[in-house]
């Protein structure tokens, strides 16, 4: 009994401590299961180390809302406080607020978070308000150090809790082991002990059985842990992950940065309030030539200075220091020009933009120049001229300077452009600009204003003598020829000549009246010049006036028509009558053709007042005997409608008039004027019958050449030669000349301008096949058109 009695004790011991050693494991597992359940959650390092992620999201988004084109919206940065907000939230509830409540340091910055936080809440509504963006950076700028050093205490505690609980497990392992093996010990010798005792064997059964429940429980318990650890390793494996992923997102959005700041057209460069560099971009070495490792983050502007640019980055520093906004060009040794645009930062640095220039600088000279400069000649046009002009007399009103304009434009350049091609002209134009600016004394301005004019301003206060000089000289220089090309070329030139101050006041006035002053020079013949009078305004202001009459001259019926007879030497006879216009003037009376029509022709009221004497002489005409033919004078005005031929036609077909009895005179002034398409005018018409006639034949340049490019029926001798037939050889043998050259052309010749019996005689004498003049009686109505044939035929009848 003793002995079963310590068996008993014996066996009570071992299941007292089976049952502790099992309690003692459970109490160990429940306790690695919290551990596990704590690991398991959102972890405090990841929590703090996202309060620090998401403060820097935060600050670049405050940093990018106000720089233009940044693409940043307030709602972009309204989206990232909330997001700051919910940081927030999770570090002040669970195990964050543990393990803050650990350490007042952690305690106080989580507070110093949630006051920034509350305090930029009203900035961040407004945020692209006057400098509240800077506040906010301001503000979370104390932030980032604290953040970052919660985030590493967090990082701490995390792995010393790691490692105590594998400590822990590992003892838990080997406790366990120790234990069963202590087990299987005790249970052999319970099983000799039984063996040795049978009387205790049902009380060792039972003992193993229950033992054995321990051990299914205790192995279950084992595996449940061993799932939840391997739960455990997969979270830990999925959040290692996601680091990852997050580790490359900001990688990319580094190289994007990267990516965008080395693709500006612009140099790009950031420096703190040390005056080091933060970070720049490769347009910005490229721009100043310097190598990628003197630009590295830190580097001091002071070093990267180089001769080439160190006067820019002293101005910089200079700028920085008056916390000032700036915008500039700076000029480099090299001659290049970079614009700068620089912007202060709240901590004394600087963000500043750079811009090489250079090219464009010298296209907005060059587009200057050109705006500015005649693109032929490249002398100063009309806008840089009179720019001149108005700095003159704005000098002039305060009794500095004084000058003088003369307005020039060139005699016969239409025919060289015409005859010889506008490359001919450009040419030409070219070699008067460099004769008028050798003219000239340096200071002096030439300018071309378009076409063949030319404008010269002399300054210096010079005296009339000379300018009458300057004037004398250019009508001598442009009456030299010009060898351009292969052409020999000679043009002429007229001068019209205003003084500031004594002509005008002002540039509009001036140039105004150095053109009237051309126009009176012209009048009076090639190679002349004139100074302005005040009797040249009183001639404008008529000219002016009769303008405005001779446009309702043609509606009010102040128009008539005078006929001057043409004689047929053969015959005796009438043959043709000309047309000559005539105005009756309501308070001037009669008014000539010469007066009216030149100005008629300037403002194209020609047109239809040609196209009204045609058809009143075409239905005149209409009314004579049918041998008699009607002439009509053109104007090269009127061959440049493209509806002159159909305006021809339906004043024949109105009048019933035979094209036949038509002729049309023309000058040689009208075949000047694009020739090729007056020719086609004229084939048109002639192809019809009308007959062509060339008024005032042989004081042109090209009129033998016009003979041989068209088969005129008529051509009219002009009336200087007639005029002195007797009295000078030349004049005779020039019309003797002309009859001649008609009769081998088959061409009519008619003597216009025939005025006494002296000339008559030496005309019957020459050959003219017609003649036309005052000798046979002055210009009649219609309605004394067949009583001056009757005369006309007595008056011959008694000269023969």
């Amino acid at each position: 009994m003793p002995r079963l009695g310590r068996v008993g004790l014996l066996f009570a011991l071992i299941m007292i401590a089976l049952v502790s050693a099992s309690v003692y494991v459970s109490v160990l597992i429940v306790e690695r299961q919290q551990i596990i359940r704590q690991t398991a959650r959102y972890n405090v390092t990841w929590l703090a180390s996202q309060a620090a992620f998401e403060i820097v999201r935060f600050e670049e988004v405050i940093a990018a809302v106000v720089l233009p084109g940044s693409g940043v919206t307030p709602d972009d940065v309204d989206l990232r406080y909330q997001i700051l907000l919910n940081r927030l939230g999770l570090m002040t509830s669970g195990e964050f607020e543990e393990f803050v409540a650990q350490d007042p340091e952690r305690r106080q910055v989580v507070a110093e978070l949630g006051q920034v936080l509350a305090d930029i809440a009203p900035l961040v509504e407004k945020v692209r308000e006057g400098d509240n963006a800077t506040r906010i950076r301001a503000l979370l700028g104390p932030l980032d150090k604290k953040l970052a050093g919660l985030a590493a205490s967090a990082n701490r505690v995390s792995g010393e809790t790691v490692d105590t609980d594998q400590h822990n497990l590992l003892r838990l392992h080997w406790i366990f082991s120790g234990l069963i093996v202590a087990l299987v010990a005790v249970g052999l010798i319970l099983m000799l002990l039984l063996y040795r005792r049978h009387v205790q064997l049902d009380r060792a059964h039972k003992a193993l059985n229950a033992l054995a429940g321990v051990l299914e429980e205790a192995k279950l318990d084992l595996e449940q842990a061993n799932v939840e650890i391997l739960n455990t390793n997969a979270d830990l494996k999925q959040r290692n992950e996601m680091l990852q992923i997050r580790d490359v997102e900001l990688r990319t959005q580094n190289q994007r940065f990267d990516a965008a700041l080395n693709n500006m057209s612009q140099g790009l460069l950031l420096v703190d309030g040390m005056h080091r560099l933060i970070v720049c971009n490769q347009r910005y070495r490229e721009i100043f030539n310097l190598p990628e490792q003197w630009v590295q983050p830190g580097a001091t502007m002071r070093a990267l200075g180089t001769p080439r640019f160190a006067g820019l980055i002293d101005r910089q520093n200079g700028i920085a220091a008056d916390r000032a906004s700036a915008s500039f060009a700076f000029e480099m040794d090299d001659g290049s020009t970079i614009a700068v645009s620089q912007q202060p930062m709240p901590d004394g640095g600087w963000v500043s933009t750079y811009e090489d220039i250079t090219e464009r600088r010298r296209s907005e000279e060059r587009i200057v120049h050109m705006a500015h400069h005649d693109a032929l000649t490249d002398l100063p046009n009309r806008t840089l001229f009179r720019a001149h002009m108005d700095d003159d007399l704005a000098d002039k009103r305060g009794g500095r300077s004084s000058f003088a304009i003369f307005y020039l434009d060139l005699d016969n350049f239409k025919i060289v452009n015409d005859t010889l091609g506008h490359a001919v002209g450009d040419l030409l134009l070219r070699a008067v600009s460099r004769r008028l600016t050798e003219c000239v004394r340096e200071g002096d301005v030439v300018s071309r204003f378009g076409g063949d004019e030319f404008a010269i301003m002399l300054r210096g206060g010079a005296g009339l003598g000379e300018m009458r000089s300057l004037a004398e000289r250019l009508v001598e220089r442009m009456a030299e020829p010009f060898a351009i090309e292969s052409n020999e070329l000679t043009i002429g030139t007229c001068v019209g000549i205003a003084i500031a101050g004594k002509d005008g006041l002002d540039s509009d006035e001036l140039l105004r009246n150095a053109d009237m002053a051309l126009y009176r020079a012209k009048n009076e013949g090639r190679g002349s010049y004139r100074f302005f009078e005040a009797a040249m305004k009183a001639e404008l202001n008529a000219r002016r006036a009769l303008e405005e009459d001779l446009r309702s001259a043609l509606g009010a019926g102040e128009f008539d028509i005078r006929y001057q007879p043409i004689i047929d030497m053969k015959t005796m006879t009438v043959v043709s009558f000309e047309a000559l216009l005539r105005w009756n003037h309501p308070t001037r009376g009669e008014i000539m053709p010469a007066e009216f029509m030149p100005v008629a022709e300037e403002t194209g009221l020609v047109t239809a007042i040609g196209e009204w004497v045609l058809a009143r002489a075409c239905a005149d005409a209409a009314a004579w005997p049918t041998a008699t033919r009607v002439a009509v004078n053109l104007s090269a005005v009127q061959l440049r409608s493209n509806h002159f031929a159909r305006g021809v036609f339906a004043a024949l077909a109105a009048s019933s008039l035979a094209p036949n009895r038509l002729e049309l005179e023309i000058t040689e002034s009208v075949l000047l004027q694009d020739s090729e398409a007056t020719l086609a005018i004229l084939h048109q018409l002639r192809s019809f019958g009308i007959r062509i006639c060339m008024d005032d034949f042989g004081t042109g340049y090209s009129s033998l050449s016009y003979l041989r490019s068209f088969p005129f029926d008529k051509i009219k001798i002009d009336r200087t030669f007639v005029a002195e037939v007797n009295d000078r050889e030349d004049c005779r043998a020039i019309v003797s000349s002309i009859t001649d050259l008609g009769r081998s052309l088959n061409m009519v010749t008619t003597a216009e301008g025939v005025e006494t019996r002296a000339q008559f005689e030496a005309i019957t004498t020459i050959g003219c096949a017609e003649v036309q003049g005052f000798f046979f009686g002055q210009p009649v109505p219609v309605g004394e058109v067949l009583d001056t044939s009757a005369r006309i035929g007595r008056l011959l009848s008694e000269a023969a």
